[in-house]
C-alpha cells in the first residue's frame, strides 16, 4: 500500500539525475598521494632555481678557504726556496722519464726545458699570485693564473707531492668560477666603494662551483674510507700503529709512543678514521650530525698534521671543509678573534707604559682604554645564515 501524504521526499536515482558523485580519494592510496603532491615537481624546480639564482651561498666559508689555502701555499713556496731549483727547476731533469709517463701537456710543461732564469721568474710569480689570492685581490684573474703557475711547478716533480697538492689543484679549477673574494678581501672593499652590482650569471656560477667543491670533498672522503676498509690492517684495527712508529711519518717520537702505548687507543683511532670518512657525506643532511662530522674530520686532520707530520695536506683538506660551516658561525668566530686581539693589544699597551705612567690617585677611578670601552657584541644578520 502506498502512502500518498508521506513527508519523505522521493530519492532520485542516479539514472534519473544523470550524474553520480565521485568518492573522495584517500591520501593513503597511491592515487590520493599523487593528487596531493601533484605540484611537488614544480615546487622542487622553483626551490632549486631560487637557491642557484637568489644569493651567493657560503661566501664566508669560501673566504676562509681562500685565506687558509692561500696562506698554506704561500708558506709552502717560500719555505722551499732553498731547494726549489734542485727539486722543480733545472736540477730536476732526472725526472724526465717520469714526466713523459704522466703526460703533462701545455701549459703545465713550460718549465720542463726552462733555464735557471725563467724558472725563478716563474717561481717568484707563483709566490706573488699566492699572496694576491690570500688577500683576495683581483681573484677573477689571479685564481686561473695561480692554477697554471702552481700546477706547472708541481708537474716538475710529482713524486714528492702529497695529496694536498693534488686536491688544491682540483679546487682551484672550481674556485675559478666562484666568488671567493666576496668577504674579507681587497676586492670586497673595492666593490663597496664602487657600489658594484652582482650579476645573476655570476651568482649561478658561484653556487655551481660551491656544489662542485662539496661534491669533490665528499668523493675524496668516501673513496678514502672505502679503500681503507678493504685492507686487513684497517679491519683488525692496527693500521694506525705502523705509520706512527715509522721513521718517515713519526716526526714526534714521544707523541707517537704516547698515542700507541695502549692498544685500545690504536684500535679506536683506526676505526674512527674509517667510519668518519665513510659516514661524512651522509651526516651532512642534518644540522646536528653535520657539526659532529665537521668536528670529527677536523680532529682527524689535526692528528695527521701533528702525529704524521703532514700539515700541508691536512690544512688544505680542512680549508675546504670550511665551506660547510655556516656564515653565522664564521661571523661569530671573527667577533671572538677581534675581541681577543683588542684584549691582547690592550694588555701590551698597559705593560709597555706601566713604568712611565703616574701612580693612581686614591679615590679617583681609573678610566678604561677607548678600545676596551667599546661594545663587543656581534650582531649576526639573517643573510649570512647558510
Amino acid at each position: 500500500m502506498t502512502l500518498k501524504n508521506s513527508t519523505t521526499p522521493p530519492v532520485a536515482s542516479p539514472e534519473a539525475t544523470g550524474s553520480e558523485s565521485e568518492p573522495a580519494e584517500s591520501p593513503a592510496t597511491i592515487r590520493g598521494w599523487i593528487k596531493k603532491n601533484r605540484y611537488a615537481p614544480v615546487k622542487l624546480i622553483n626551490m632549486i632555481t631560487e637557491w642557484f639564482t637568489g644569493n651567493r651561498h657560503a661566501d664566508y666559508g669560501l673566504a676562509v678557504m681562500r685565506i687558509a689555502s692561500g696562506f698554506l701555499v704561500l708558506g709552502w713556496l717560500v719555505l722551499n726556496i732553498p731547494v726549489a731549483a734542485r727539486v722543480w727547476g733545472p736540477g730536476s731533469a732526472y725526472w724526465d722519464g717520469y714526466r713523459e709517463i704522466l703526460g703533462y701537456q701545455w701549459p703545465l710543461n713550460l718549465l720542463r726545458h726552462a733555464g735557471t732564469g725563467p724558472f725563478w721568474l716563474w717561481y717568484v710569480a707563483a709566490i706573488v699570485l699566492a699572496l694576491a689570492f690570500l688577500l683576495g685581490w683581483r681573484t677573477r684573474i689571479v685564481t686561473p693564473l695561480l692554477f697554471v703557475f702552481y700546477a706547472g711547478i708541481n708537474a716538475q716533480n710529482v713524486a714528492i707531492a702529497d695529496g694536498g697538492n693534488y686536491f688544491f689543484r682540483i679546487m682551484l679549477i672550481y674556485l675559478i668560477f666562484a666568488d671567493v673574494s666576496r668577504r674579507w678581501s681587497l676586492d670586497s672593499r673595492r666593490r663597496a666603494r664602487k657600489n658594484s652590482k652582482e650579476t645573476e650569471v655570476g651568482t649561478v656560477l658561484h653556487n655551481l662551483a660551491l656544489c662542485l667543491v662539496v661534491a669533490q670533498l665528499c668523493t675524496v672522503y668516501l673513496e678514502a674510507g672505502l679503500y681503507k676498509v678493504q685492507g686487513s690492517l684497517w679491519q683488525n684495527g692496527t693500521a694506525m700503529y705502523y705509520p706512527l712508529k715509522s721513521d718517515f711519518y713519526g716526526v714526534f717520537p714521544a707523541l707517537s709512543d704516547l698515542a700507541t702505548h695502549f692498544s685500545w687507543t690504536v684500535v679506536l683511532v683506526t676505526y674512527f678514521s674509517v667510519l668518519i670518512q665513510i659516514a661524512f657525506t651522509f651526516m651532512l643532511f642534518n644540522r646536528i650530525t653535520r657539526r659532529i662530522a665537521l668536528l670529527g674530520i677536523l680532529c682527524m686532520h689535526l692528528g695527521i698534521a701533528i702525529l704524521m707530520g703532514l700539515p700541508f695536506f691536512s690544512g688544505i683538506m680542512a680549508s675546504a671543509d670550511a665551506v660547510l660551516v655556516s656564515g653565522a658561525t664564521w661571523v661569530l668566530i671573527a667577533g671572538w678573534l677581534g675581541r681577543g686581539r683588542r684584549s691582547l693589544l690592550g694588555r701590551l699597551r698597559g705593560g709597555r707604559f706601566a713604568k712611565s705612567s703616574t701612580p693612581a690617585t686614591p679615590g679617583v677611578a681609573e678610566t678604561a682604554p677607548e678600545d676596551d670601552a667599546k661594545d663587543d657584541s656581534v650582531t649576526v644578520p639573517d643573510s649570512v645564515r647558510v
